[in-house]
């Protein structure tokens, strides 16, 4: 009851205590509460707490529509209509920014733009392009030197035209079959769906239509002469090659607008290039 009694400016006997009295009392109870464990711990939950919330709202701004963003969607809007904005307009434009935001950051906070394949490429293509921008116009002795520092890239594959005749099973009477074939009869075949005839196809165009054995074996196979059956993922095949022509190099003013579009995208690479290195020093990279 002292304690009480010094603190409400009474003293024990029931008479008004004198206000230093009272004052020294009450820096007494304060010394003893700042003193106490339990409320250390209490002013340091108040603390992290307060500064997980400070984080929290620098790390996730608030979502504001604000004046500026309202008057220029506003801008657009009337432009596209071609009239002024109603109020249900102005009402329809916050509402879908809002929620278009919103969307927005809920795509963020589950990572889509770190797990969706198709989010993830929008994303690098943009930063790219924010990174390199758009490469200036090459000047004609800017894509001649090009061309001259990157002639293996412009030589003309390889290139064969040969006639095929295909059969979708292996026939039991091939050597029979080829003879026929190289004695300049006919014989049956199934269809083929590019047929039988092939002038002038890249080694490419032929590894990607029958596979990489085909082209090797059509390689090393005499001209004028039926050979086979070969193998390939839709079949076998029975085959004279016609003509060969070798890799040959692609004359610059053939291949100018290719050339052209081989260095700006150098160009663009090489100033990408650049950021990285100073991308890689802003994040933990580790390889």
């Amino acid at each position: 009851m002292a304690g009480r009694a010094e603190i409400m400016g009474i003293d024990s006997n029931g008479a008004g205590a004198t206000p230093g009295h009272a004052l020294r009392a009450m820096r007494s109870r304060i010394g003893k509460a700042l003193g106490d464990p339990l409320f250390a711990f209490l002013v340091a939950g108040v603390a992290l707490f307060g500064g997980y919330q400070i984080i929290e709202r620098a790390q996730k701004p608030p979502v504001v529509f604000t004046p500026q963003v309202e008057q220029a969607m506003v801008e657009d809007y009337e432009l596209l209509v071609g009239r002024p904005a109603t109020a249900p307009d102005k009402a329809r434009i916050k509402r879908d920014y809002l929620a278009e935001e919103l969307l927005f950051r809920e795509a963020i906070d589950r990572n889509m733009h770190l797990t969706d394949g198709e989010t993830r490429k929008r994303l690098v293509d943009k930063v790219r392009y924010l990174i390199a921008g758009a490469p200036p116009e090459p000047t004609d002795e800017q894509l001649v030197n090009h061309y001259a520092d990157n002639l293996a890239q412009y030589r003309a594959e390889p290139r064969t035209s040969f006639t095929q005749v295909y059969r979708a099973q292996k026939p039991a009477d091939a050597a029979l079959l080829l003879a026929q074939l190289n004695a300049g009869e006919r014989i049956p075949s199934d269809d083929f769906w590019l047929g039988r005839t092939f002038p002038r196809y890249g080694d490419s165009m032929v590894r990607g239509i029958f596979g990489q054995p085909f082209v090797a074996t059509l390689k090393t196979a005499p001209d004028g002469r039926w050979f086979g059956p070969v193998q390939s993922p839709r079949g076998w095949h029975f085959v004279r090659k016609s003509e060969s022509i070798p890799a040959a190099m692609i004359p610059f003013p053939a291949i100018k607008d290719q050339v052209r579009q081989d260095y700006m995208i150098a160009h663009s690479e090489a100033a990408i290039d650049k950021a990285l290195s100073g991308l890689k020093e802003k994040y933990d990279v580790e390889e």
